[in-house]
């Protein structure tokens, strides 16, 4: 606590640091009061105080992170969540909450919190994203504030012995607002799935602060109920991401520099408990994963790089994440980075300067330990922190939001070192003013690039086109701008884009050479060019043969082409790998309607209709299976849901009017012959017929499954047609 002698020796300083000592001394009794340290005589008005400057840091986090709220659905959200049945939580009974668990393979528990916290943002929100971003920010903003806690406990320590008293308050709020608003956090706030990470890290702080609470309460009963909240908080964390797996060392390493102190008397005492310390991280290795099965060459078969490549790669990449948080300007960052792999410890040539520097880092943190224990920790708690994402376990090599737990004490070193600097030239009016005004240009900076970046996840194309500006020898870059493309019906630049993507043949994982050449068959099963699409798709097979999406277009260019025979045993062979989408199912019913084996298709159909996810394939093979055996009213019923599902599918239309006209229902022609004149339009008979028998390929690549050739159809509803041009 500052006395009133302090307060008074501030007072005649000048004014800009006596408002600043103010600011602190408010920041320090507020902080004790929720901390359980006393303050002031009048507690109220010690917790009014507090509230004042941590609504500021809130309410920058709001202005920094308000258009965040505007971002779509990006990269990773789709296999997560969007097309992750397991996650749509239409109750929140325990059979449907137990699924969230098993994440996206439905095999085993992975990441259990997460996807619990996305099933019920489903439920309630669906896919709307404003939820789902409001509670990532949220969480963000408790990091922050827990992140403030913690530091300011911290500088309170006996172990600190006062060297920043009355700097308290300001060294944590200064950190954990450089923290919060420094643009490497943007992903892990921004992009929705990455929740992951930030749940972790504001579990994995919250433990930490209610470990230390536990530690230097007295009273039995308060410190029973830290530390409790501290192991459900950390296995909370643990539940949220397998980063989380560094805590118990984090923790055994902070309550030996700070809680303890280091000595040698001590430390073979202490050898023996991080021996203890580390079996409880094999332990929580193995349960989650064997970590033994990174180390064999074929952890690594389906990636573009080999174990020890990546390992010499690490500390270039930890530097390159380093300077990220050092000079963070907007043109640094993007999505997917490009950074060269490492071959050997000279090739290329940063790589021994960087292993020299992390060796460099890691002795001072060891070297700081006795003397300077608070810059022991925020050294040593970087590099624990990366060992799980930044070591042997065949991951891609380059992510920010890994770098969301890392970085939390790296901003406490810089917020000590700022302050500390303020207070020793506070008597050096200019020298001290210009220090401050450089605070308040980096905080106001970080914050206009935070909102630059979010701006470039209002939209795929904003963000992917940035990425491929960047990046441009990036395959995958290429490939979800030709995504973003297509979903805007932009399909010549998506072409363009699959193209680059193939070009530049560089990918993180061989089975990504599949996506690119499928959507590229795709484009021509579109264009009529189905020899050139099965050509490709055979080629997306041969990098990933279990890849469904090829295996369904190829499947469709097969049946376009009428290689009925080959289309059928393609989809046999793909029955064959396990469990696969209804549209298989679908594809199969239209293969066997087209070899008249109409039985055999009405039953694969409705096996298609008992799944969750089905097209109107099912429904159509139905219609005329039915009609092909001679049972109209059946065929008829299935003909109307179509209409029902697609209200302008002319396909359907010309069915129920050749059905009509086959069962003399003329009140039906009628009805059918008006919407066919609606949706023929400008068109001519024989352009209309043209348009209806290419329309299900250009809008789906399936072929069209009413076998009746149009023209003769709308011959023998002629008249009924001509009437109705007359009416007209």
């Amino acid at each position: 606590m500052i006395e009133s002698e302090d307060i008074e020796n501030n007072k005649k300083s000048d004014l800009m640091i006596t408002k600043g000592n103010e600011w602190g001394k408010k920041m320090d009794d507020i902080s004790s009061s929720l901390s359980g340290h006393s303050c002031s005589p009048d507690a109220s008005l010690c917790v009014r105080s507090h509230f004042f400057p941590l609504f500021l840091l809130l309410l920058l986090l709001f202005v920094v992170y308000f258009n965040s709220f505007n971002g779509t659905w990006i990269f990773d959200d789709y296999p997560n969540i969007v097309d992750n049945d397991y996650v749509h939580l239409t109750s929140l009974d325990w059979q449907s909450i137990k699924g969230t668990f098993k994440g996206i393979q439905g095999n085993k528990i992975s990441r259990p919190l997460s996807y619990l916290s996305f099933g019920v943002n489903y439920y309630f929100h669906g896919l709307d994203v404003l939820g789902y971003h409001l509670v990532n920010f949220i969480m963000h903003c408790l990091t922050a504030l827990f992140l403030y806690l913690f530091v300011f406990n911290v500088l309170h320590l006996p172990i600190i012995k006062g060297r920043f008293t009355g700097q308290e308050g300001s060294i944590a709020l200064l950190s954990a607002t450089l923290w919060a608003i420094n643009p490497i956090q943007v992903t892990a706030v921004t992009v929705i799935v990455q929740r992951m990470a930030s749940m972790a890290g504001m579990f994995f702080i919250m433990t930490m602060f209610f470990y230390l609470k536990g530690r230097i309460t007295q009273a039995t009963g308060k410190k029973i109920k830290w530390f409790f909240l501290c192991l459900l908080s950390g296995l909370l964390s643990l539940s949220s991401k397998e980063n989380a797996a560094m805590l118990p060392i984090v923790l055994y390493t902070f309550d030996l520099l700070l809680i303890q102190g280091l000595s040698r008397e001590k430390l073979k005492h202490h050898l023996i408990m991080a021996g203890f310390t580390l079996g409880i991280i094999l332990v929580l290795a193995f349960i989650v994963s064997n970590p033994l099965t990174y180390l064999s060459e074929s952890a690594y078969n389906h990636r573009n790089f080999t174990l020890m490549e990546r390992l010499l790669t690490q500390p270039r990449v930890l530097l390159f994440y380093l300077s990220l948080m050092i000079y963070p300007i907007a043109s640094r960052f993007t999505l997917i980075y490009d950074i060269p792999l490492s071959t050997s410890l000279f090739s290329p040539w940063t790589t021994m300067p960087a292993i020299i520097f992390w060796m460099i880092w890691t002795g001072l943190g060891i070297y700081f330990a006795r003397k300077r224990p608070l810059i022991s920790l925020c050294m040593l708690f970087f590099i624990i922190n990366h060992m799980v994402e930044s070591s042997f376990i065949p991951l891609e090599l380059v992510y920010e939001h890994r770098n969301y737990i890392p970085s939390m004490m790296l901003f406490t070193l810089a917020g000590i070192g700022i302050i500390t600097f303020i207070r020793k030239v506070r008597k050096k009016r200019m020298l001290s003013f210009s220090a401050s005004l450089l605070v308040c240009f980096i905080i106001t900076a970080q914050g206009h690039t935070v909102i630059q970046r979010n701006w470039y996840f209002e939209h795929a194309l904003y963000l992917w086109s940035d990425n491929a500006e960047k990046y441009p020898e990036l395959s995958r870059v290429h490939t979800n701008l030709g995504l973003a493309y297509e979903k805007v019906g932009m399909i010549e630049e998506a072409k363009k884009s699959y193209q680059a993507s193939i070009k530049a043949n560089r990918y993180s994982r061989n089975d990504l050479r599949a996506v690119p050449l499928n959507n590229l068959g795709n484009y021509y099963v579109r264009n009529g060019d189905t020899a050139h699409a099965i050509d490709l798709y055979k080629q997306a097979l041969s990098f990933d043969s279990s890849y469904l999406p090829a295996r369904q277009g190829m499947a469709v260019a097969l049946i376009i082409a009428g290689d009925l025979k080959q289309a059928r045993l393609l989809l046999e062979e793909t029955f064959a790998l396990g469990q696969v989408n209804s549209i298989f199912l679908e594809l199969y019913s239209l293969v066997l309607l087209k070899q008249g084996d109409y039985v055999n298709a009405i039953k694969e159909a409705r096996k298609a209709l008992n799944t969750k996810d089905v097209s109107l394939i099912a429904h159509k093979v139905l219609g005329e299976a039915y009609t092909r055996l001679g049972k109209y009213d059946r065929a008829n019923r299935y003909w109307q849901m179509c209409t029902k599902q697609n209200p302008d599918d002319p396909e359907a239309f010309l069915a129920l009017a050749h059905l009509a006209y086959i069962r003399g229902d003329e009140e039906t022609i009628r009805h059918s012959a008006r919407k066919i004149m609606c949706l023929k339009g400008e068109m001519n008979w024989k352009e209309f017929a043209y348009y209806t028998k290419n329309k299900q390929i250009k809008d789906s690549y399936i072929s069209p499954i009413f076998s009746e050739d149009p023209e003769n159809v709308l011959v023998k509803v002629r008249h009924t047609l001509d009437q109705e041009l007359k009416e007209e």
